[in-house]
């Protein structure tokens, strides 16, 4: 397919050639006549100059008048033209070469002015005499002086140029079929030319083409000569730069898009128009965006782009406290993006959730609190007891044995509350280590409910166990006796007069043990299960007996380190359930070794989801630190 600079040229090349050849016809059609006219006109002046030399002859009487006609009639046949003899009164002899008078002749008026002219003694020369006829003729007239100089007659000849024009024609008819004939050929040679000069110049253009839609493989042909060789040499040349340069650019755009993948933290950047250049998964997600055209698909507050345009406006960076549904929180920190030369070129916004970073704080803060809350508690009330005692103001035995006593008790809580806390800590830091070996959890259950059998008898309650063919658990036996009695203990405290706790342990699908101790207590609050894995939280302050309120949060700990669900499930007046797996152990897996070497676990395993799961939580439940038990490692006989 030709190319539009090709059908140009040729266009613009022909009408130019069609042009000249008009211009060029027209050119000669009008020198051509008027060099042949000049011509005819210097021819006829001697012509005039010896007609006048014959007629003086004539009229000296040196030669008859039938010679002078003759004369006359003669000239008139070579030069194929009229001659006009008038004497000094405008009397005309006219003779032509047929020997015709004036009367027979188209001259009409146009012979009196030309005569009138020459009998004043005047030249004539005239190019463009009109006749009657129609037909253009030339003139040249001579005055007739005598030897005074005065004038006695004139002559005028007259030839028409109608033969003229006729040859004239005839070679204008020649000249234009020669042009016509030659035209074609001309056209096909510029058509050719142009070919050779469109052609390369096509195929920089095609390349440009490629080259815009990407594929930077297209070259250019090299060998042209001249200015256009160098012009596809160029090109071939900056299509390898736009090449490298666009694959260096895909590369920092595909490393760009990585890095704010990978981000955890919302990323949005706009350019100096205001439109969205760049933003990540991450912050789609905190928003919930779908599809972003727009910068308000992304964030749909109207507040936060406007902060973006005054940062692009005043080059001052911006931070702020967002607050999303949900109890969800961002900080925000907007900053300009300024280019070399000290412009602004765009905006770029960091969306930071600080959501858990603040629970983490109020946790930490709630946590100091607690602690101090109950250190100070007994440190209080046995600096309260001692100062009486210190100062003598004690004196009764009985009295003075009863606030020993009572700084005992706190004493001991004050020391329970510390075990507990560096127990919390190992557990939590990873330094606790789980001895992880084959379990007669039958055994296990039955020996813990042994030693809460005769507490459970004072308080009026029915402890009972369902853990009958249970098979071996594989785990740390230490361990979850230490969950039983905080389970247990806890049950104790919120279980009335007359109810009744359950321990149970049943197979269940899969290679997992389900545990189980539920109370008929008073159950807990649906508002707080949520919270009764956090540390030092109590559903009911008032009924609290001087726990440590760790307890739960020292169970959860152990359920992750053994790599367990912990899951509770509550109803108000009809009491609490708490369940917890348990690995089985299986003789023939190899994955174990041999059942009789415990193997230990080093590194803190992430607990899995719990059907209730809503979180790391803590306890509603003090805890008594566990009674030292044997391990439960030996086989059922």
């Amino acid at each position: 397919m030709r190319s539009v600079f090709y059908w140009r040229i040729l266009i613009v090349s022909i009408i130019a050639l069609l042009l000249a050849n008009v211009v060029l016809l027209a050119a000669y059609a009008y020198v051509g006549k008027k060099t042949y006219v000049s011509i005819e006109m210097a021819n006829l002046e001697p012509e005039a100059e010896v007609t006048r030399q014959i007629y003086e002859e004539y009229k000296n009487g040196y030669m008859t008048e039938e010679a002078f006609q003759r004369l006359i009639e003669k000239q008139t046949l070579s030069t194929e033209s009229a001659i006009l003899i008038a004497d000094a009164l405008g009397k005309l002899l006219i003779v032509r070469n047929d020997g015709s008078t004036v009367e027979t002749l188209d001259f009409g008026e146009y012979y009196r002015a030309e005569m009138q002219n020459v009998l004043r003694g005047q030249t004539v020369e005239n190019s463009d005499l009109k006749l009657l006829n129609g037909e253009t003729a030339v003139s040249v007239g001579i005055p007739i002086r005598d030897a005074d100089g005065n004038v006695t007659g004139g002559i005028l000849i007259i030839k028409q140029i109608k033969r003229i024009q006729s040859a004239f024609n005839q070679l204008n008819n020649v000249l234009t079929w020669t042009i016509v004939s030659i035209t074609p050929i001309v056209i096909l040679l510029v058509a050719l030319s142009t070919n050779r000069v469109s052609r390369p110049i096509h195929e920089m253009s095609n390349v440009a083409i490629e080259m815009s839609k990407g594929r930077f493989n297209a070259r250019a042909n090299e060998r042209a000569s001249g200015e256009i060789g160098i012009l596809a040499r160029a090109l071939n040349t900056l299509c390898d730069n736009l090449s490298q340069t666009i694959y260096q650019l895909r590369s920092e755009k595909r490393q760009l898009n990585q890095l704010l993948s990978s981000f955890t933290d919302g990323v949005a950047a706009i350019d100096d128009i205001g439109c969205l250049t760049h933003f990540n998964p991450a912050l789609m997600k905190m928003f919930g965006a779908v599809e972003v055209k727009m910068p308000m698909d992304l964030v749909p507050d109207e507040s936060i782009w406007e902060l973006f345009h005054s940062v692009f406006l005043t080059r001052e960076p911006v931070s702020l406290h967002y607050q999303l549904p949900k109890d969800r929180a961002l900080w925000i920190t907007i900053v300009p993006v300024m280019a070399d030369d000290g412009e602004c070129t765009g905006v770029v916004g960091l969306f930071k959730d600080v959501t858990e970073l603040e629970r983490l704080e109020k946790t930490r803060r709630d946590y100091v609190a607690n602690v101090s809350h109950e250190l100070r508690t007994p440190l209080t009330a046995v600096r309260g007891l001692l100062e009486p005692l210190s100062d003598g103001m004690i004196t009764d035995e009985e009295t003075r044995q009863r606030y020993y006593k009572i700084m005992l008790r706190e004493v001991i809580r004050l020391s329970r509350l510390i075990t507990d806390m560096l127990q919390l800590s190992r557990l939590q830091s990873g330094t606790e280590h789980m001895e992880v070996a084959p379990v007669d959890l039958e055994e296990l259950l039955q020996d813990t409910k042994q030693n809460y059998q005769n507490e459970a008898a004072q308080r009026g309650i029915r402890l009972e166990l369902d853990a009958e063919k249970v098979p071996f658990a594989m785990t740390d036996s230490d361990r979850v006796e230490q969950l039983l009695v905080i389970l247990l203990d806890n049950a104790m405290h919120y279980t009335p007069q007359g109810g009744s706790i359950t321990i149970s342990a049943a197979e269940t699908t899969g290679d997992r043990i389900l545990v189980t101790v539920a109370d008929t207590g008073c159950g807990i609050e649906p508002e707080d299960l949520p919270h009764i894995f956090e540390r030092f939280f109590k559903t009911d302050k008032s009924r609290r007996e001087g726990g440590t309120g760790l307890g739960l949060s020292i169970a959860k700990q152990i359920i992750d380190k053994l790599g367990e669900n912990i899951f509770v499930e509550s109803e108000i007046g009809k009491g609490t359930s708490f369940h917890f797996t348990l690995k089985k152990f299986i003789s023939n897996a190899i994955a174990l070794g041999p059942s009789s070497t415990p193997s230990i676990l080093h590194e803190e395993t992430p607990p899995p989801s719990v059907p209730n799961d809503k979180g790391t939580q803590d306890a509603p439940y003090e805890v008594i630190p566990p009674k030292p038990q044997e391990k439960h490692q030996k086989k059922r006989t």
